[in-house]
């Protein structure tokens, strides 16, 4: 089929059989998760030489490591010997990696450095260097988030990112000492990984209405109203994020103590009084801003509002296993830290308020996508088409809450990915 036939080509209808068909994962495989930057994780997590984890890029296995020289790299997690798992733990710190099948030994670097039997079974003849472990084809850091494509000739992360760059630094930038990823939590859903993925880019619309049990029963027509002071904006295509943006007259304090962002003394007092040096490193225009909701393509979502940062690990076309952090200031007091870790769990961890209604949603959405009439039948994208705006004051394309400015641009990008599509 023509990528027409799946996602019309201004975005406003999909079919959902992109949801859950076996054969289009597996192209997903190849041409999203094999040519896009996927976030590995954050420099905190690799503090000295020797430091490794281990992550996925798509359902592919890898092992990020800071070696003896400081430099940071990524290597599938394959022995070049019989393809074995060389790293069995989730992070640590390792100068070599011995597989655990026949005993093949590699640096922190990736270099084969040993091999069992290299004079008496392989008569000296087996070059090393040839062999050392695969390594990820580009990796880099943007404001401490690493991340890797295994495309060599793809873009570089700063053309990838774009203007998405600019609001990501509104959580990565705002102090001098930068942030730290805390966790992480790991479930497994049973959902597609892009009926996840676009909730996150851009959808105020479900919040009256799925998350019933969190919000007042009687917001009647509220439900579906803009949400003052707030837009949803698509820095480019595939990315896509929610933001409140506040009074220049309106104090942090008040912000603070609004909505599900309201938080205990010692915690305004901290945001408080960083607030002048968040001004000084970003202006004053996005220190009155917060991000509510946002991710990057394809699967790196997030829910700054409480400081909530994923990765929708895809683990086949119908289930996920979500990776969720906590991502804080590296300077905050421990009891600041310690408050925002409980928030972020009690609200998108695993038995979370929030995540327990939307992981239903997800599922559901999945299961019906597969079945044989419902994934022939167009679903609509149309909210606000036609009605985008841009401003002088915010990078991208703005929409209004609700609006599916962002879920548009998401197939969109899947279409261009997958089909080499040009519609925009």
């Amino acid at each position: 089929m023509a990528h027409e036939e799946y996602v019309a080509a201004d975005g406003g209808w999909i079919r959902p059989e992109i949801l859950s068909d076996p054969a289009l994962y597996e192209m997903e495989k190849e041409r999203v998760f094999g040519r896009s930057w996927l976030l590995l994780g954050h420099v905190s997590q690799l503090p000295e030489p020797g430091s490794f984890l281990r992550t996925f890029m798509g359902e592919e296995s890898v092992i990020v490591t800071r070696d003896r020289s400081g430099a940071i790299g990524a290597f599938l997690n394959a022995c070049r010997h019989r393809g074995f798992q060389v790293c069995q733990e989730d992070r640590g710190t390792a100068h070599r990696f011995q597989c655990r099948y026949h005993g093949w030994v590699y640096g922190s670097d990736g270099t084969l450095i040993g091999v069992p039997g290299e004079e008496s079974i392989y008569y000296k003849e087996i070059d090393k260097r040839r062999w050392g472990l695969a390594p990820v084809a580009q990796v880099d850091i943007y404001k401490g988030l690493i991340f890797g494509n295994f495309d060599p000739d793809a873009p570089s992360l700063t053309e990838f990112l774009g203007d998405m760059a600019w609001y990501l630094d509104v959580m990565l930038d705002r102090r001098e000492g930068g942030t730290e990823l805390l966790g992480p939590h790991r479930w497994r859903i049973a959902a597609n990984w892009k009926v996840i993925a676009e909730n996150h880019c851009g959808d105020e619309y479900h919040i009256g209405f799925a998350h019933g049990s969190v919000f007042p029963p009687d917001l009647g027509p509220m439900r579906a109203t803009p949400i003052p002071g707030a837009r949803e904006i698509r820095p480019g295509l595939g990315h896509g994020l929610g933001v409140n943006i506040y009074p220049d007259e309106m104090k942090p304090e008040e912000w603070l103590n609004s909505g599900i962002n309201s938080a205990p003394p010692h915690v305004v007092d901290y945001y408080v009084a960083t607030h002048d040096e968040m001004v000084q490193r970003l202006g004053r225009q996005r220190a009155h801003m917060t991000l509510i909701h946002g991710a990057v393509w394809p699967n790196f979502g997030m829910v700054p509002i409480v400081n909530s940062l994923r990765i929708i690990q895809p683990r086949g076309p119908h289930e996920v296993e979500m990776w969720s952090y906590c991502l804080v200031d590296r300077d905050a007091p421990p009891g600041v830290k310690a408050w925002l870790v409980a928030q972020s769990a009690a609200s998108f961890g695993p038995a979370g308020a929030f995540e327990q209604d939307d992981a239903g949603n997800w599922a559901a959405v999945t299961k019906t996508s597969a079945g044989n009439m419902a994934r022939k039948i167009p679903l609509n994208l149309q909210m606000g088409l036609g009605h985008e705006e841009r401003s002088d004051r915010f990078p991208g394309e703005l929409g209004l809450t609700a609006s599916e400015i962002n879920q548009r641009g998401f197939y969109l990008r899947w279409a261009q990915d997958m089909f080499g599509s040009n519609a925009a």
